[in-house]
């Protein structure tokens, strides 16, 4: 298998170029805080939890830093416009918070409620999930969109949060029913550890035949991916681990029957392809700001890098410039913020 390596700087050819984008079917109110004690900040999450665990601390108290438009759909869709591509923005956006959004959004239902604790180094989210994610089904974005064969068919697909949604994958069986002949389609499963092993063999069927359609490129981080390489594994002998990211996204391709298979980390993202593998370092990200939302900033850089004919080099190092710009500046960057990050 071919092995190719890169630098951020290789995204330059995908700056100048505009897609038509869509991202579904998630969102969320997410509201940020600092949290203090009787003795001041808590500056690491695991000093929380340890003055919890020690009932040294029983009351915390919380400042409010902002309240913004968020979910793993949500902010994919953000970097697609902040990229200058024609963005659909299909999700639980029954918020105000959303009317704010510069681009063409269509609401599903209640958003998730989102409170996120950030600490020096880290960040801690808790979740109340929305109501209408139990009962979301393929027919409800048919409902929410008037064109709903327009909106698949773009050349971007960015399908987010799929454990979080207990009929995902009917729905993307139903999606290939369609036949809609897009462009290419990553689906970033979300936190895919806390589901049933069992549903796993479904998942990837349902993404195998849409290889038929899309270029399908599924995204996740290292712990993500081991999951779903164990849930493949009847012998066990997965569980210590593989030798690097290139072997590991290399077999889970291979079981998922997908075109790509993209492992995204802080050091670097890996892509393994039919007949490829590519690396690309990523910068330093030693102080970020944001610890919540770089990994949907890095979805909406692959599909729009792939979807401009970017190769695989290239397409993850915008992926890479997307994630580390907003973990680092805390802003969804658009290409001029881009350039002069990447030089």
């Amino acid at each position: 298998m071919d092995e190719r390596t890169g630098r951020l700087a290789n995204a330059r050819p995908l700056l100048d170029a505009s897609v038509t984008a869509t991202a579904l079917p998630d969102g969320s109110v997410d509201r940020r805080y600092t949290v203090e004690d009787r003795t001041g900040a808590v500056r690491s999450r695991e000093s929380f939890g340890r003055r919890i665990a020690a009932g040294d601390a029983k009351s915390f108290y919380v400042d409010h830093q902002t309240t913004d438009p968020g979910g793993q759909a949500v902010n994919a869709a953000r970097q697609f416009h902040a990229l200058g591509d024609r963005t659909t923005l299909a999700g639980h956006l029954d918020h105000d918070i959303f009317e704010t959004l510069p681009f063409e959004t269509h609401s599903m239902g209640a958003p998730a409620d989102v409170d996120v604790y950030e600490f020096e180094s880290d960040a801690v989210m808790l979740t109340e999930e929305s109501t209408g994610i139990e009962t979301w089904r393929f027919e409800t974005l048919e409902r929410a969109l008037a064109d709903v064969d327009a909106a698949l068919t773009a050349d971007a697909v960015v399908w987010t949060n799929w454990a979080s949604f207990p009929h995902a994958t009917d729905a993307l069986r139903e999606l290939r029913e369609r036949d809609p002949q897009g462009g290419v389609l990553v689906v970033d499963p979300g936190d895919v550890t806390v589901t049933d092993p069992a549903t796993i063999p479904g998942f990837a069927d349902a993404l195998g035949a849409l290889t038929d359609c899309y270029e399908v490129v599924v995204s996740a981080n290292r712990a993500e991916t081991q999951f779903l390489a164990d849930a493949f594994d009847d012998s066990g002998e997965f569980d210590a681990g593989y030798e690097d990211d290139g072997s590991l996204a290399r077999v889970v391709r291979d079981a998922l029957g997908v075109d790509a298979f993209v492992v995204h980390e802080v050091e670097q993202a890996v892509a393994a392809t039919r007949g490829l593998l590519a690396f690309v370092p990523n910068e330093p990200t030693s102080d970020p700001v944001r610890y919540t939302g770089a990994g949907d900033r890095f979805s909406a850089g692959l599909a729009h890098g792939r979807a401009a004919a970017g190769s695989w080099v290239e397409s993850l190092a915008l992926a890479n410039a997307c994630a580390a710009h907003y973990a680092l500046r805390g802003e969804t960057a658009d290409p001029d913020a881009l350039r002069a990050f990447i030089d």
